[in-house]
């Protein structure tokens, strides 16, 4: 048989950055295909810190093989987290020839693959995994797939938010849905002043996101035909042949960029969509829109959506049904900064858990909050993050209603500063939240 005639050797080699700068480490293994196969690696070629291309060489020791060449399917690729598989795990192959190509396997013309592994394309959260690597051609089925351990560890920035724009330009807040699909996170774009807000705001939210966001950067939102406004109502003419009609999975949620975005247009409160300039009672099978849209105006905790490059706060609302009260909204609300969303490793806190609040106040719409001294040594020496954690107390609790400014106490007093701000005063939310660029 075939199998008694030749060996595999499969060279392992790990593409790293550091400093910008390539790092290829490699070592070949010996792999005799008529028996199972386990891997002897050394321990610098067992582990590695934030991949980015896993490079394979495949090649006979003796006989060629011949293969039939699947362009970004000649690898298989699992994760594995404590034991447990990571489900619908994302990676990238580099393609390769033509499909259904024959590729001839020798010792001198090895079949070269590539596979990129870097966190940004897996959107695996920081921490420790194991990898298996198969080649899925059917005459290499019998090989027992390397395995590589993998640690992530993310570095993300803060962009500050901002109260100004650039000279002649106006700031866009539009909203994006998270790489995940889970929430719809706002950023932030300056353009060159228009008069047409609205339609203006519409092309830009129909661009996608900027890459330097690693928020979706394809637009989803339907095709729009005009887009005006009566009184606080925007009226948002959709295309009836758009295709994006009709991905009612996405639907919904691209919706909602529209209505998020477009109520952050100064005295703009709700979105009536219309298809051939008239209300229909569904857009799409089970999406009602004979009524205006409204935004969710309850309380939001702004936490902090880690996409490796950098942080983005977003709106989160805990359940606050049974919470009468501002003193006790607060409370909650504080609570959700410091643990984050549980089970979402992705969403971080955003304040330290040795932070208290120790007593809230609320007088004339100025919300007063008064915490530990562990609130002046928050995230020493990272002011991103203390820039982070003020941005986010500020939004936060400017979305209670009512609540116009926030005085910030520490121990009872305002005489101090904190990542250049200055607590002797009331503060208001900024304008304009995650600047696309820095």
């Amino acid at each position: 048989m075939l199998k008694s005639f030749f060996n595999l050797i499969l060279a392992l080699l790990i593409g790293l950055s550091c400093s910008s700068l390539p790092i290829e480490i490699s070592r070949l293994f010996y792999i005799p295909v008529e028996q199972a196969i386990s891997y002897s690696f050394q321990p610098a070629h067992t582990e590695v810190t934030n991949p980015q291309i896993v490079s394979f060489s495949v090649k006979t020791k003796q006989t060629n093989i011949s293969i039939r060449n699947n362009p970004g399917k000649n690898l298989k690729v699992e994760a594995y987290k404590n034991g447990t598989p990571m489900e619908n795990l994302v990676y990238s192959e580099l393609e390769i020839g033509r499909i259904g190509e024959d590729i001839v396997i020798t010792r001198d013309n090895p079949l070269l693959l590539q596979v990129d592994i870097s966190q940004k394309v897996t959107g695996l959260p920081d921490g420790e995994y194991f990898f298996r690597f198969y080649l899925q051609d059917d005459k290499l089925a019998e090989i027992e797939p390397l395995e590589l351990k993998v640690n992530y560890i993310s570095d993300p920035k803060y962009y500050k938010s901002l109260n100004f724009e650039p000279k002649d330009n106006m700031g866009l807040v539009l909203y994006f849905p998270s790489p995940d699909n889970k929430y719809l996170v706002p950023v932030t774009r300056f353009v060159p002043d228009s008069k047409s807000v609205l339609t203006t705001t519409i092309q830009n939210l129909a661009l996608g996101a900027d890459p330097e966001t690693a928020l979706q950067q394809q637009g989803i939102i339907p095709d729009v035909i005009k887009v005006y406004y009566s009184g606080s109502t925007v009226y948002v003419m959709l295309d009836p042949d758009s295709k994006k009609l009709k991905d009612t999975e996405n639907l919904h949620m691209a919706l909602d960029t529209i209505v998020y975005t477009m109520t952050e247009i100064p005295q703009m409160r709700r979105v009536q969509f219309l298809l051939d300039d008239k209300r229909v009672d569904e857009i799409a099978p089970g999406i009602a829109a004979r009524d205006p849209w409204l935004p969710d105006t309850s309380p939001a905790a702004y936490l902090a959506y880690n996409t490796f490059d950098r942080y983005l706060l977003f709106p989160y609302r805990p359940d606050l049904s049974e919470v009468e009260t501002v003193r006790d909204q607060c409370f909650e609300l504080f609570e959700t900064l410091r643990l984050g969303i549980p089970g979402d490793p992705l969403v971080e806190a955003v304040v330290p858990k040795e932070v208290e609040l120790l007593n809230v106040y609320f007088l004339k719409g100025t919300l007063t909050l008064d915490f530990n001294d562990a609130f002046l040594e928050a995230y020493s020496g990272e002011r991103h993050k203390q820039y982070m954690m003020m941005d986010s107390i500020l939004y936060t609790f400017s979305s209670v209603e009512t609540v116009k400014s926030i005085q910030i106490l520490v121990e009872g007093s305002d005489q101090y500063s904190f990542a250049d701000y200055s607590l002797s005063k009331p503060l208001t939310r900024p304008l304009y939240i995650n600047p696309e660029k820095n």
